[in-house]
């Protein structure tokens, strides 16, 4: 094959395997720069997780991260490659779909923290049941420096046996006698939540402008984290107040009328639709809930939907399924738990749930808007009028 000559002042490498060539340049990268690196992983939150943990630390040192959730064997790689000079701390979204993409990724990053979200049912497509993903979330454990610290969630009986696969040290966070805790938690639903937030060597009142009470958990994550490299608790206080849901994960936007759109469509799982969930229980007003398909679920999948429509039988007055056998089975879940049929709409597409709730949204509605990233709901919201 005969190749263009590159640009002026450009080389043009051949490679046999260009992933494999780019892995490489990502290591050459992270032994040059010599950072200090925070990878962060599980199953739900990752990404907000990732940039509460950037905020904090930047407070004190200069500190990049991967941009939006990257966090995958071609995505992750092209960040590190993108960071500007200055950078003493990394903090690392880690993904991964199937097994070996952890540990490939683990070599790369060679991380002095490792942080785990709450590990759930994600991707048990690839996987035969939930103790496969756990052990290929466990894949980076091998590759936290010896001096480094492991933070874990002590609430999840998933990550219970993670403490002895290292000689790091290991910081917990979540339950009431953790290194990192919440106590005195007043759920403002929509509005956020309040609480004394406590720290290795400090703590604090926080006030926490994030819907939902699993945001001070990813909150209470990064801020176990940020101890680490010296921040305190008074200092991830004040990040607190500037903090806000990235784009389509949880975000607030208001529309005409006096809406409230709860923009969490850019994807899902059982847990997170559960959460998301109870908390459009709390909002005042009339709830709507549009739930694309879980992807990804494998046998679990049928189950999953069924139980998302009982409990969105529970706590919505209006329900828009969107998707094909799926979204039909959570529709007639919703349906033989007691919601009428009036209120319940199944659609194909994230343009026909635009379309219905042109004709069924009423001043003062809350709407929550979930799924898959292949649903598309992005464009339900975009539709309908919502502005990140």
């Amino acid at each position: 094959v005969r190749l263009q000559p590159p640009p002026p002042q450009r080389s043009l490498v051949r490679v046999d395997d260009p992933l494999a060539a780019y892995h490489e340049l990502a290591r050459h990268e992270r032994r040059l720069r010599g950072w200090q690196v925070a990878a962060v992983t599980g199953s739900v939150g990752k990404t907000t997780t990732k940039d509460f943990l950037a905020a904090m630390v930047s407070t004190s040192r200069p500190t990049g991260a991967s941009t939006g959730n990257r966090n995958s064997t071609l995505g992750l790689p092209a960040e590190m490659l993108s960071q500007e000079p200055e950078v003493e701390v990394f903090v690392a979204e880690t993904g991964m779909s199937k097994p070996g993409e952890l540990k490939l990724l683990g070599e790369i990053l060679r991380p002095q923290l490792v942080l785990y979200t709450r590990i759930a049912p994600a991707h048990v497509e690839f996987f035969p049941n939930l103790e496969g993903v756990v052990r290929a979330k466990a894949e980076l454990l091998e590759w936290l420096d010896a001096d480094g610290t492991l933070v874990i969630n002590a609430d999840d009986p998933n990550q219970r046996g993670f403490a002895d696969e290292v000689s790091a040290r290991v910081l917990r966070y979540g339950a009431p006698d953790a290194d990192g805790r919440i106590e005195a938690v007043v759920d403002r639903g929509l509005l956020g939540s309040t609480f004394r937030l406590v720290l290795p060597g400090g703590e604090a009142r926080v006030k926490l402008g994030l819907a939902g009470i699993h945001q001070a958990e990813n909150f209470l994550a990064a801020a176990t984290a940020a101890s680490v490299f010296g921040v305190g608790a008074d200092e991830v206080a004040e990040v607190a107040a500037e903090l806000r849901a990235p784009v389509h994960r949880g975000r607030q936007l208001t529309i005409g009328n006096n809406i409230t759109l709860v923009d969490d469509s850019y994807n899902s799982s059982p847990l997170a639709v559960r959460r998301m969930l109870e908390l459009l229980a709390q909002a005042p007003g009339r709830r709507v809930a549009v739930l694309g398909e879980m992807y990804e679920l494998g046998h679990l999948s049928v189950e999953a939907h069924r139980q998302a429509g009982c409990e969105a039988a529970s706590c919505c007055d209006v329900l828009v399924a969107v998707g094909a056998a799926d979204a039909r089975t959570l529709i007639e879940a919703a349906r033989d738990h007691g919601m009428a049929r009036t209120s319940t709409f199944l659609v194909e597409s994230a343009e026909r749930a635009a379309e219905v709730l042109e004709t069924v949204l009423e001043s003062g509605d809350v709407v929550l808007l979930k799924g898959s990233r292949g649903v598309g709901l992005d464009r339900t919201v975009a539709a309908i009028g919502g502005v990140a």
